[in-house]
């Protein structure tokens, strides 16, 4: 692994414009490479690896026949056999539709192979059902020489989608005048932190307030105020008296809805809690005691991710990113623990422990009735969900 990290740095940079190489590298002008999502994650269940397998990826409806999608990659027998727990999970999701998916798939993975010195055990599909076709892969946790699997930083952040980004270019060529327009429009409403919101950033002067008689010529005032309008659009800001007003949370919310494409409808669904008042639940707040009200399952157009929304006695609301379907432990009369799957409207109370990895993960459990009175009466909360609870009662 040392070598590889070695091999990465001392690889040469990209050229302008043409995409050769990884890195990067100091470019003359905008980059014009075919573009590329790119997104992994990895978890450390052999049940959630099994169901990866053996029905997510090929589930009916995702072929571009509208039938089961069929898995390519690495001998499948020998997959089955050698698979642990852990497993590595990848995304790629070309901008252009001409991409040959297969092809993609197949090189980003030789890349990955070469960058990281792994000869994976892997397995990937295509699906079609919806806007943007795209390819889910999936990585075991060993490698063919029986190594534990551990894929760097530096290549998640970066390397991987320059890997991509390069492998599609090499199909199709670099984008037109009219792609790149196109993408350009897109900016205009996306539900996601841009390079326009760099510039709305750099206006608001750390105040979230934009006065429209400042936006000067070093800005593409159009651009700015049409952005502007899309972010009031969704709830991220208000106008009045000639400025707009931009929410404190604006561009956490903006990342978070990038990477867990449901942080901004999980917003504007929420029952007891304002708005604003959703966050990434990180674990750093402490225990939490809420009601869960909104389960999301996997969103096949930019992530597989599970989540939960817990309305807070606190007042405040919690996105819960999960690696797998949640569940709900509860104690048994015997003292023990039993499993099943939490379901919406159950209350619950939610703390983390610190993996092998050192990961923080989430752990739901079960809260009684008379706990959750205990703690609204301890604590005087009064907002909308102790509220209905006080008066159920």
């Amino acid at each position: 692994m040392a070598l590889a990290r070695l091999l990465r740095r001392l690889s040469p940079r990209s050229r302008s414009g043409s995409g050769g190489g990884y890195g990067g590298g100091a470019r003359r002008g905008p980059d014009i490479r075919q573009k590329c999502v790119v997104k992994m994650q990895y978890s450390n269940s052999g049940i959630a690896h099994s169901i990866q397998l053996n029905e997510y990826l090929v589930r009916e409806g995702t072929d571009i026949d509208g039938g089961r999608a069929k898995l390519y990659g690495t001998d499948i027998e020998e997959y089955r056999e050698n698979m642990v727990d852990k497993n590595f999970r990848i995304f790629l999701s070309p901008q252009s539709d001409r991409i040959d998916l297969k092809e993609l798939t197949e090189k980003f993975m030789k890349t990955l192979e070469q960058q990281t010195g792994y000869k994976f055990y892997w397995q990937a599909a295509n699906h079609y059902n919806t806007a943007h076709p795209h390819a889910h892969i999936l990585i075991n946790g060993k490698d063919k020489y029986g190594r534990d699997v551990e894929i760097p930083r530096d290549i998640v952040k970066t390397f991987m989608r320059e890997y991509a980004r390069d492998i599609c270019t090499s199909q199709i060529g670099n984008r037109t005048a009219g792609e790149i327009a196109l993408e350009k429009e897109r900016e205009l409403e996306a539900q996601r932190f841009t390079r326009l919101d760099e510039s709305i950033k750099d206006l608001c002067g750390g105040n979230f307030s934009i006065n429209k008689k400042h936006i000067n010529s070093n800005y593409d005032r159009a651009r700015v105020l049409t952005r502007l309008e899309n972010l009031r659009r969704i709830g991220l800001c208000t106008y009045n008296n000639g400025a707009y007003h931009l929410s404190s949370q604006w561009e956490d919310d903006l990342r978070a809805n990038g990477r867990y494409n449901t942080f901004l409808t999980a917003r504007a669904e929420l029952r007891y809690t304002d708005q604003a008042n959703l966050k990434i639940f990180s674990g750093q707040d402490g225990v939490i005691t809420g009601k869960v009200t909104k389960i999301y399952k996997p969103d096949d157009d930019f992530s597989n991710n599970h989540a939960v929304i817990i309305e807070g006695l606190d007042g405040k609301a919690y996105f819960v990113p999960l690696l797998k379907a949640p569940e709900l432990l509860a104690k048994t009369g015997s003292g023990g623990t039993e499993r099943t799957n939490l379901k919406e409207g159950e209350m619950v109370r939610i703390s983390t422990y610190q993996n092998q990895h050192g990961r923080l993960t989430p752990v739901i459990f079960k809260q009684e009735e008379r706990a959750v009175i205990r703690e609204i009466n301890r604590n005087g909360y009064s907002g909308n969900l102790a509220a209905e609870i006080r008066n159920t009662r």
